[in-house]
């Protein structure tokens, strides 16, 4: 692969940099980022008990823990890569 272009919802999705406490229904623009990034490198969703990890099925709002790589996701990438 070369090039891959992701893009970001902002019609029907709100978006922020820093979540606060205040936080009440946006999407941290870093964990998304972070979980498409590993769609690019040919990471899956994954369900169950696994919200802690990056590639989990859904985003969670106000939620700043996705923007790094758990080891669940790091061991997807190295049975890639």
């Amino acid at each position: 692969m070369r090039e891959a272009d992701v893009r970001f919802n902002t019609y029907d999705h709100d978006f922020t940099d820093k979540p606060t406490s205040s936080c009440s229904n946006k999407f941290d623009i870093r964990s998304v980022g972070t979980h498409e990034a590993g769609h690019v490198f040919g990471l899956k969703d994954i369900a169950g008990a696994h919200d802690n990890l990056t590639m989990y099925e859904s985003s969670i709002r106000c939620s700043t823990r996705a923007r790094t790589l758990g080891k669940g996701d790091v061991l997807g990438l190295r049975s890639i890569y």
